[in-house]
């Protein structure tokens, strides 16, 4: 009864459209669920998230939930998860993605999770890291753990958005360090971003998890602009 007096007073909201949410879904209602563009990708070896890293940083399998539309409904939900500190909405989107692809085998033989980290300062001007809430939303779906403690991003970099590729390179490489790595031997790591563009970030962050001996990479992010 007092649930559901809260949500009268105070109802959920879908931060895609702003509409009430009702019932058990949270974060993203119905209908703006259906809107996702879905890339529904079934070739995790061959298709056009993997050709991007094709000569740059070999992943076994990579696949991306859906496809970026500028003003699109991701666009809104990343937004609210970037910039107004909803953090239920990375989980939301974790969880979206994983439904999505658990039946094609995608996970088959992933030991753990790594979502791409961000410098300390953005990190504690923010408050989190929006990659952690989205592969805690695939964790809750295929209970794999997530590892935090491995990599950690040791330079600040400027913001990517307005950078072209080239400059996008040069901007993060040579920015991960690896710290803790000794439970990572020889596991196959499925690495996590929220969008993929050029790459270049993305890049970095798995040349350097390659250096640890007889590692495996996949890739998984929640969209892709191309």
């Amino acid at each position: 009864m007092l649930k559901a007096i809260f949500n009268l007073i105070y109802p959920k909201i879908c931060y895609a459209c702003g509409e009430a949410i009702s019932g058990k879904i949270n974060n993203v209602c119905v209908s703006c669920r259906a809107n996702l563009a879905f890339l529904d990708i079934k070739d995790f070896t061959n298709n056009p998230i993997q050709q991007l890293f094709w000569g740059r940083v070999t992943f076994e399998k990579a696949t991306a939930f859906v496809k970026f539309e500028k003003n699109g409904t991701l666009q809104k939900l990343l937004h609210s998860l970037k910039y107004r500190g909803v953090k239920d909405v990375g989980v939301t989107l974790g969880e979206l993605a994983a439904l999505e692809i658990e039946g094609s085998g995608f996970f088959n033989g992933i030991d753990v999770l790594i979502p791409v980290p961000i410098h300390a300062k953005k990190q504690k001007k923010r408050g989190y890291n929006k990659s952690h809430y989205i592969a805690e939303g695939v964790g809750n779906i295929t209970t794999l753990p997530i590892n935090l403690t491995s990599i950690k991003k040791e330079l600040n970099t400027a913001s990517q958005t307005r950078k072209k590729r080239f400059e996008r390179f040069e901007n993060v490489s040579n920015t991960f360090t690896l710290l803790n790595t000794g439970d990572l031997t020889g596991k196959h790591i499925l690495l996590i971003d929220d969008v993929v563009t050029t790459g270049s970030t993305l890049e970095a962050c798995a040349n350097i998890l390659k250096e640890i001996e007889g590692v495996k990479l996949s890739l998984l992010t929640i969209s892709a602009t191309y």
